[in-house]
């Protein structure tokens, strides 16, 4: 069994705040790299944006981005967790699928890295859609909290991503 290199300086909860943060952060400079609305989708579209708008159709609002929140929960030693809540749509829009455009027939072959956009051009017709900006940083995120528990606590871990319904809490479920 591992040990402790050293006493940490900082507690559990407050580095896994930390982590959280920029998680956020990253996730909305992420959806600026793969222009995810309000950061213009392709030359022209806030003013297509705007006359969907006057004319009643639907219309982006901007609102995915300011949707993301965090919690840093513990129900014991062991049992920390880091909760981050978005609108549940954007998950589509991570994935490249909507309007008829299944999952199979999106091009998600090129590995995410988080300075790389993805769809130059619009062209949903080739499967052209993938805008990775979610999972690949919860990935981070996860692997992150695995490195640094097991430092923290000298011993291996295992660190659960869990998708989730907004409005639910951590259940302790231990007797």
């Amino acid at each position: 069994m591992a040990t402790r290199i050293e006493t940490p300086r900082r507690p559990v909860n407050v580095v896994l705040r930390t982590f959280a943060r920029q998680s956020v952060q990253a996730l909305e400079r992420n959806f600026r790299t793969q222009h995810i609305w309000p950061t213009e989708i392709y030359p022209g579209f806030a003013k297509v944006n705007e006359e969907r708008k006057k004319r009643g159709d639907w219309f982006a609002t901007g609102s995915g981005v300011r949707s993301f929140t965090y919690e840093v929960m513990s129900s014991g030693v062991g049992n920390e967790t880091i909760r981050i809540e978005f609108n549940q749509y954007l998950r589509f829009v991570d994935m490249g699928v909507g309007a008829g455009r299944p999952w199979e027939k999106v091009e998600h072959d090129r590995k995410a890295r988080y300075q790389r956009r993805y769809v130059s051009i619009w062209d949903s017709r080739d499967g052209d859609t993938h805008r990775p900006a979610i999972m690949m940083e919860m990935r981070h995120l996860q692997g992150r909290m695995q490195r640094y528990l097991e430092d923290y606590y000298g011993r291996e871990v295992s660190v659960q991503l869990y998708r989730t319904f907004s409005g639910l809490s951590a259940i302790d479920i231990s007797i």
